[in-house]
């Protein structure tokens, strides 16, 4: 009776500590930050729409494709490696990835409504401070495309 107890205990601890909840996953070190990858990403998806919407079939061929990705690289000062190791990590991680482009169309989001201001606005009720609103969002835009 006493072994018996005692392998219905062991059993029972086991199945406790089996129920637990998995160790969080440590990102490795030389991933970029979060913040700074969706960033990133916004640029990126500018890009992405700029070649189908632009290019056409001719959009992987385009030498001007590669310049692009170097600038918003260079912009945000990450290289193309961390870049690449990054989106592959939450590639693998599919909850993670859709939070992460969650945050990047709610930014493409509130740059279309930046823009459409700039285009939708009558000249003649633009006021001093609209005025001023409207040009840094258009120089924010521009900057965004050009780089």
């Amino acid at each position: 009776m006493m072994r018996y107890r005692f392998f219905l205990y062991l059993l029972v601890c086991s199945i406790v500590t089996a129920c637990g909840e998995p160790a969080a996953e440590i990102p490795p070190d030389d991933l970029l930050d979060r913040d700074k990858f969706t960033d990133v990403m916004v640029d990126v998806q500018l890009i992405e729409g700029m070649k189908i919407h632009k290019l056409g079939p001719k959009r992987e061929k385009s030498p001007d494709m590669e310049a692009m990705y170097a600038n918003v690289f260079q912009k945000h000062a990450v290289d193309k490696e961390s870049f690449e190791k990054t989106y592959n990590y939450y590639k693998a991680r599919p909850d993670e990835m859709e939070l992460i482009y969650e945050q990047v169309l709610d930014s493409l989001s509130k740059l279309d409504v930046e823009v459409k201001k700039i285009y939708n606005t009558p000249k003649n009720l633009r006021d001093s401070l609209n005025l001023d609103s409207i040009k840094n969002a258009r120089q924010r835009f521009e900057k965004a495309v050009s780089d």
